[in-house]
């Protein structure tokens, strides 16, 4: 949305330009406008959470918060011990991060590496990556290993969640046609489903 200011007839007024659509607004209902949104603004933000940085220095953190991505990444079908285990942390910190708890400035970003990566591939959901946790990816490392190593290597854990794509796809069906039918996979149902076993 933009404002530009005009004279017209001996009257101030802003031409505010929305969604293609021009519109004249008098210059006191504009600064009006501008005002209580100002004070919107600044009282949304004072919400925003508090985080620790490496040196116990509180700061603010984005509207998103890292929080949700967690409660996101739990949602979608990772486990809390898979979480834990990926974030190298125990699984009390992330039953605490659940619920509001401060987070290190390391760990946000570890979270955000993680949440990424795991939401980031086309059409699957976490839940079905998370099936082949323990899978050698052409014979080499499993996901479990990329996403534990105390530095994720970003590239080749894409490229590893990309091979395991099609896998996926083909899960995410076969449980589709087994629901429409009413049956159920014995192997898929043991799958651990988000938050069972931790």
């Amino acid at each position: 949305m933009t404002a530009t200011a005009i004279q017209n007839n001996n009257q101030r007024v802003c031409v505010v330009l929305a969604l293609g659509m021009a519109t004249l607004v008098p210059s006191q209902q504009w600064n009006d406008f501008e005002q209580v949104m100002s004070q919107r603004i600044e009282a949304i933000a004072s919400f925003a959470p508090v985080i620790r940085t490496n040196d116990n220095t509180p700061r603010t953190s984005s509207l998103v918060t890292v929080q949700e991505k967690i409660a996101n990444l739990r949602s979608g079908g990772l486990p809390v011990s898979a979480m834990a285990e990926a974030m190298r942390v125990e699984r009390k910190s992330i039953y605490s991060w659940l619920s509001g708890g401060d987070m290190r400035s390391a760990n946000i970003q570890r979270a955000a590496q993680l949440h990424a990566l795991l939401t980031g591939v086309a059409g699957v959901d976490v839940r079905s990556l998370y099936r082949f946790w323990n899978t050698p990816v052409d014979g080499t490392k499993t996901l479990r290993e990329l996403m534990v190593a105390e530095n994720i290597d970003n590239a080749a854990t894409a490229t590893a969640l990309e091979r395991l794509r099609p896998a996926a796809l083909r899960a995410i069906e076969t449980e589709r046609k087994m629901a429409r039918k009413g049956t159920s996979n014995p192997v898929l149902d043991e799958i651990p489903e988000a938050g069972a076993n931790g």
